[in-house]
């Protein structure tokens, strides 16, 4: 049985087109026993969806899209314009959930409204219950170099908390990343998962994603 381990709702602004409750209902329609909300940089979404999913009688899984800083420093003068990619994480227990709003605050409290990174050092000693599924990004070698991302993400997370995210959307170049990704968890011994990157909830909605990405 599949289940969608990264959704985002309309709380991911201009990443996501659907409500949380739309999202539910199109995850119960389908039989789907579990649903993850992956929220970029927040967990605003997490309450109405966390009602929804209780209401529909699917398991709420609970996580964010974390905006992390490729370079050294997590802020930057206003301006200038640095290297950021996306970690997914997942709350995995009640420490993940205490873990993931701390590291959330620590980001929120020092960058204007919708703005913000994380350093990827500022990690340590906050990844208890939390599950990390680096994607694309690992191949990226600008600064890291080849593997070097993938293994200072295990270094952190712990090899247990830690799966390569393979994503299908039909475009020639994401199959051969995924070619990449597959080699690249073999060689470290990392776990893959399989998810959708779900931004909006039927095919009728896809047309407002389209205004919505065309606007970001």
């Amino acid at each position: 049985m599949y289940i969608e381990l990264h959704a985002a709702s309309a709380f991911s602004f201009l990443d996501g087109a659907s409500l949380p409750e739309a999202l539910v209902e199109r995850a119960a329609a389908l039989g789907y026993p579990a649903l993850a909300l992956l929220d970029r940089d927040g967990v605003y979404g997490a309450p109405r969806f966390h009602k929804a999913a209780l209401a529909a009688g699917i398991k709420p899984l609970i996580g964010a899209e974390l905006t992390i800083e490729a370079g050294q420093q997590a802020s930057r003068p206003a301006g200038q314009q640095g290297t950021t990619f996306s970690l997914p994480v997942l709350c995995a227990s009640q420490e993940g959930w205490r873990n993931l709003c701390r590291l959330l605050s620590k980001m929120k409290l020092r960058a204007p409204k919708g703005e913000g990174a994380l350093a990827i050092h500022e990690l340590d000693g906050f990844t208890t219950g939390l599950v990390a599924m680096p994607g694309r990004p690992l191949l990226r070698a600008e600064r890291f170099g080849v593997g070097g991302l993938l293994d200072r993400i295990v270094g952190t997370f712990g090899r247990g908390n830690t799966f390569v995210e393979l994503q299908r959307h039909l475009q020639r170049d994401q199959e051969d990343d995924n070619a990449a990704l597959v080699c690249l968890a073999e060689a470290f011994r990392v776990p893959l998962v399989a998810t959708g990157g779900v931004g909006f909830a039927t095919p009728e909605e896809r047309p407002l994603f389209d205004v919505l990405t065309s606007i970001r």
